[in-house]
Order: C-alpha cells, then structure tokens, then sequence
C-alpha cells in the first residue's frame, strides 16, 4: 500500500512516503496528531482524541493564479424590495462585475413571481460587463416572492455549461419570505439540493450556494439549512443596508480564493492497532460516513486560500500484547488518514496523501501534557456542539435546562483553556464570547426566531471553520486574508459609489 513508513519522534506523528508523491510545494499541508502523545497502560485513560489538520496556503494576488469561477446571482425584485434596497443591490452587482475577468463566467436571475434570466451565463468581457450593468441599471420590483424558481433556474444554468470552470456558485439574495411557489422551509431545503445535484456531472466541480438574508424579514433558518446542503455554502444575515457590501464582499473573497475542492478524508485503525482492541467510536464532522467496517470518510468540499480545517474524531486506545511491552515504551499506531482533492491551482488532483498518528503506550501510568493545538480544536467541537444542545433545549421550550447546558460549559471551558495555557489564544477568546452571547440571548424574555438563528450561525461557523460575518468591524478568526480585503474593498467601494 505505500513505499515507507517513517516515525519522526520529535512530534510523534508518522508519515507515509508514496514512490509518486508530488515533489512540488502543496497547495494544502497535512498532518494528525493525538491528544496526548504518550498514555500509559495504567493511567486510566481508555479513549484519545485525535485530530486531522488541513492548512492551504496563501494565493498570490496576481489574478492568474486564482480558479476562474461560474456565478449566477439570484436576486429577489419583489416588491418589497423598492427603492433603497434595490438600488444597494445593483452597486453591489456592479462591484462584483469589476472583480470579473475574461476567463469567468456570470449570469443574472432576478426572481418575484417567476424566475428570469436577465444577463446569460457567458464569460464576462469588457462587452458583455456593459450590456450587464445596463441591465443591471434598468432592474425594477415587481409580484411576490417564488424562492424555489429561483434556486430551481440558477442551478439548472450553472449545470448546463459544458465546460465549467473550477470553482462554481450561485449567490441568492432576498429580503421576504417565500409566498409563491412551495413555501415549506423542509421542501425548500429539499429542493435545493435536488436542482443542485440534477444534472451535475460526476467530473464537474460541486456547486456552492450563499444565501444573503436581507432584514428581519426573511426566514434566516431557512436560509441556513439551503447553504447547508451544498458544499461550502454560508449564509449572511445581512441586518441593515450597511452590511450589504460587505457581505458580498465577503463572500466573493471566498469564492475567488477557492484553492482545492472536493476535499476528502479517509480514517482508518491500522492493522496493529486494530488487533491490540482499538477502533473509531466517534468523528466529529457533519459530513461523515461509514464506508466500510471500522472505515470513515469525511468529505470536506472546498477550501479557500489560508483556511484551515481540524476534523476531530476519538478511538479506544490500543492494548499492546506482551510482544509488543518488550519495548519499555511500544510506539502504536492508532490512526491511519488519507487526503485526496482536486488543486484548482495546478489543476492536478492530489492524493492519496498518507498521515499516522502514533501513541506511546509504556506500561506504567504515564500521561503526557495535551497537545495543546489539539486541545484547543476539541474545545470548538465541544463549544459548538453545546451551543447546538441549548438551542435544541430552547426550541423545546426548555430555557432554564438551556442556559444551565451553557453554564455548566463556560465554568469547564474556562478551567481548560486557563490549564492549556491557551486562554488569550483568538479562537479560544472568540469561542468564550460566542458563549458568553449565546447565554445573554436565552435570558432574554422569549426564545424566538431571531434567537434560533443567531445560535445556529455560531454553530455552522465553528463546525465549518469559515467565516459568514457581514460586518467588517467584527472580528470573525475564520475570516482570511483574501475574504477581509474583497469585504473591505466592497465596502469602500460603496462608499464612492454615493
């Protein structure tokens, strides 16, 4: 299966070496690592966590180096739209229009009633941006809300291009609820990817969707659970006219970053371990399937320039036979993790790149320090997962059960950040405050809709590691380099535009 295995015992991590491995610098780094490096036979400690870690590089800003990209933009025209709104949406659009070059492609959908292509999908030159933004400048309100033509006719033109760029999305921005059409949220979130995935071809790069939620109006869970079925879809809760911009920005600076896609990782126990007792209990990632006995995948999607991914998942520890305590200190095997993905960058596809994560298993009650990158990665998962478990208490109408679930897991993270040396750390200080925020919102009168949804994005935001903040001035540790200054620059660029 592969050509050499080396254990560097400085990191206690072991690599795997394939004879055609690429010799050239990586668009993604790789590595797993365990909790804790060395647990004794008799600490007492019967499970590890162990954590996979994706870091992709940064991207030049010379444009060729980025993947062209397939956008459509669904854009609501209903008549509550008048105005104010509309006028905000078509500088955004015209914005967006600039950050285009010869290789993309864009297409305009507005939607009210019934869905229409106003600007066809076809690669954006300097004449077709001037037919766009005269059809952009002629745009008026018109019927009702119809979500899922909409969703409907952008995916259907995105799947029917015949030779697709790398990276393709469809952007949806409405201020209303769905009143024509199917209005259910569980048959709008159904259908969405149903007419994403109709028609996809095996060989074509995934679709993602960004939902913009524009005011108090629209049903922001909605909105959510669409994203979420697509791969690396985000949604914005754009609250007022300001974060308009910056919202698009935002999520433009994604999707012109784009560096890998179809990212997938493969967990296995090897064989060593396996025969000492130990197998995969749990992985934390919402994206995972068993794929055979004891064998998870976890599909992973797109990765932007500079984002990281740390997938978390916990096995029984191994129970070394008396062969093996001939070693005062038996070096165990405990994780075996392959990476694949498609480099939109080199256009190559990458993989299988192999990572072991190795536990020391001494026969004493030896119990190395945490590490502490791990440490810090379990607290998200753990920090995510009860802001889920209020929520869902909440939605039952069981507030105090809520917030006592909050309050119990901010005394705890707080006792193992601080024993980390980890407590000043960015995510540990945006973790604690999402804590701290989501228990102000259940002590307010009433668990209502505004609430779900604001416990929802922090959810998605640290399960998905990626940033979905409209708001330029809050500080959002997901948020990259490339995403900042697209959200910046849409920004600024609204303000010339007055």
């Amino acid at each position: 299966m592969y050509d050499a295995y080396i254990f560097d015992d400085a990191s206690n991590v072991a690599h795997i070496f394939f004879n055609h491995h690429n010799q050239r610098e990586s668009t993604i780094t790789f590595s797993v690592a365990p909790h804790r490096d060395t647990i004794g036979l008799k600490s007492n400690q019967f499970v590890s966590q162990i954590c996979a870690s994706l870091q992709a590089g940064e991207l030049s800003h010379e444009a060729y180096t980025r993947a062209p990209i397939d956008i459509v933009v669904a854009l609501d025209v209903s008549g509550s739209m008048r105005v104010e709104k509309l006028d905000l949406c078509k500088n955004t659009l015209k914005l967006l229009l600039k950050e285009l070059h010869h290789d993309d492609r864009f297409c305009l959908v507005s939607f009210s009633d019934e869905a229409k292509i106003e600007v066809p999908m076809l690669k954006v030159n300097e004449d077709q941006k001037r037919v766009a933004l005269n059809i952009i400048d002629h745009l008026s309100v018109r019927g009702r809300t119809n979500i899922a033509s909409a969703i409907s006719l952008a995916a259907q033109i995105v799947n029917s291009v015949q030779q697709p760029n790398k990276v393709r999305s469809v952007f949806l921005l409405t201020d209303g609820q769905a009143n024509v059409g199917p209005t259910e949220a569980k048959d709008l979130v159904e259908l969405t990817g149903i007419f994403v995935e109709a028609g996809h071809k095996p060989t074509s790069p995934p679709i993602s969707l960004h939902t913009f939620g524009y005011g108090t109006e629209p049903d922001h869970k909605l909105l959510l659970d669409m994203a979420k079925t697509t791969s690396g879809g985000c949604f914005y809760p754009v609250k007022d006219n300001s974060q308009v911009f910056s919202a698009f920005g935002d999520a433009v600076g994604g999707i012109l970053s784009v560096v890998a896609h179809n990212v997938c990782l493969t967990i296995s126990v090897p064989v060593e371990a396996a025969r000492c007792g130990s197998e995969i209990i749990a992985v934390h990632h919402e994206n995972k399937r068993e794929i055979a006995d004891g064998v998870w995948q976890v599909y992973i999607g797109d990765v932007y320039a500079e984002e990281t991914r740390d997938i978390i998942f916990e096995v029984t520890l191994a129970s070394p036979s008396r062969s093996f305590l001939q070693d005062s200190t038996p070096a165990i095997p405990h994780a075996l993790v392959e990476l694949t993905y498609i480099d939109t960058i080199h256009h190559t596809r990458v993989g299988p790149v192999s990572s072991v994560a190795v536990i020391k298993r001494p026969n004493s009650q030896t119990l190395a320090w945490p590490n502490r990158d791990v440490a810090i990665q379990w607290l998200r998962v753990r920090t995510a997962n009860c802001i889920a478990q209020a929520e869902s208490l909440a939605k039952q109408g069981e507030l105090d059960k809520a917030k006592k679930e909050l309050e119990d897991w901010i005394e705890e993270f707080t006792r193992e950040s601080f024993e980390i040396g980890a407590a000043k750390e960015p995510l540990i200080e945006q973790l604690r405050m999402d804590l701290t925020e989501s228990l102000d919102l259940l002590k307010g009168d009433a668990y209502n809709a505004y609430v779900e949804n604001d416990l929802g994005v922090r959810v998605r935001t640290h399960m998905s590691q990626r940033c979905s903040e409209p708001f330029t001035g809050k500080r959002n540790v997901y948020r990259t380099g490339q995403k900042r200054f697209r959200a910046q620059a849409f920004h600024k660029g609204s303000a010339l535009s007055k």
